[in-house]
């Protein structure tokens, strides 16, 4: 039964990259030629945590996002579990997630979130607009204290 759900996870996350891509390849035609060359988005690079910023909207959330699938036994799971009690003991409030939803208009700001994105390991963290794949407990309250 937990090969199906594997295999079923696989699945989802093949078809949901499949649309990420083809999003993105639909901006970018759209896109007036200048803006794909130049692009108005700056990267502001990586935090002194190592998070990269994926959306500039949620800055003023207050609380920690972790991405798992519900009641899952994999070992990313189990990661994403052991991060959230972590923070809960460390006064951070938290909360998992199954998923997540940004809407991009940039093409350039596409472009950045895929560099980041390319090699991300799961569980994703979202701090404040602000993501790292698999982090620690300490990375997230260090990113959670920085304010960023």
């Amino acid at each position: 039964m937990s090969i199906l759900k594997i295999i079923l996870a696989l699945m989802l996350g093949v078809v949901a990259l499949t649309i990420v891509g083809k999003v993105r390849q639909k901006i970018a035609a759209q896109a007036p030629v200048g803006a794909k060359a130049g692009g108005n988005a700056k990267d502001p690079g990586l935090s002194a945590a190592g998070f990269f910023l994926l959306s500039r909207d949620d800055a003023k959330n207050p609380r920690v996002t972790i991405m798992s699938a519900p009641n899952c036994p994999s070992h990313e799971s189990q990661m994403a579990q052991a991060l959230a009690a972590s923070l809960g003991a460390a006064g951070i409030p938290c909360e998992l997630k199954q998923g997540i939803e940004f809407q991009f208009t940039d093409p350039a700001e596409v472009e950045r979130v895929n560099k980041y994105m390319a090699n991300v390991a799961n569980p994703l963290v979202l701090v404040r607009g602000w993501a790292k794949g698999a982090p620690t407990a300490q990375d997230v309250i260090a990113q959670y204290n920085s304010g960023k």
